[in-house]
């Protein structure tokens, strides 16, 4: 099994290389960050990283790899049993406190799909599991009774991933955002609307 077919399973040695990776492709772009520049980084030798990775497209799908999964252990901190209210919360502080090298790698990596239809096809792949996490999370929240169960898991979706990229673009442009608790205001009333009827949190002021 290639790297193109599923992420390495971890080392010591394959995290630093991830990590070294994620630095140089955020500094210099995809398409100047050198395999031998990335294995200085990491304080090794390029057979290190060739003997793991069939070439840097590949290195380059693992390291967003571990962007993404970042992503989904922040959103998934509050818990199972967390309240609408700690979800609300999360959400918010999620969206407003990016990681901003794992924002500049994807829109790197987005600029090269747009290009090239085959990496396209391979990170919309690589990206579906994500997209699944975000599902499932959703998903429990109906079922949880702080999701409306009529609403559309694959609308709610698009609605978090649209604001995610939008969150994305404007933080590559230095764009100023709203203040924190504005923002986590105005969160607070989009998902609140999206609550069963029968939610208290529906009447709270």
């Amino acid at each position: 099994m290639t790297a193109t077919d599923a992420p390495h399973t971890s080392d010591g040695i394959t995290d630093r290389l991830l990590t070294a990776a994620i630095e140089v492709f955020t500094e210099r772009g995809i398409e100047k960050a050198g395999v031998a520049l990335i294995a200085r980084r990491a304080g090794l030798t390029t057979g290190a990283i060739y003997s793991r990775w069939e070439g840097k497209q590949d290195l380059l799908l693992d390291a967003l790899d571990v962007v993404l999964m970042q992503q989904i252990a922040q959103l998934l901190a509050v818990g199972p049993d967390a309240s609408a209210a700690d979800v609300l919360g999360s959400l918010g502080a999620d969206l407003m406190n990016r990681e901003v090298a794992g924002d500049a790698l994807m829109l790197e990596a987005l600029v090269m799909a747009r290009r090239d239809p085959a990496f396209r096809t391979t990170l919309r792949g690589r990206m579906a599991e994500e997209e699944s996490h975000l599902a499932t999370l959703i998903d429990n929240g109906k079922d949880a009774g702080i999701i409306d169960p009529t609403l559309s898991t694959r609308a709610i979706l698009t609605l978090c991933q649209a604001i995610s990229l939008g969150f994305m673009v404007m933080g590559a442009i230095e764009k100023p955002t709203a203040d924190a608790d504005e923002w986590n205001t105005v969160i607070h009333r989009l998902v609140t609307a999206a609550l069963p009827a029968t939610d208290p949190a529906l009447h709270r002021p």
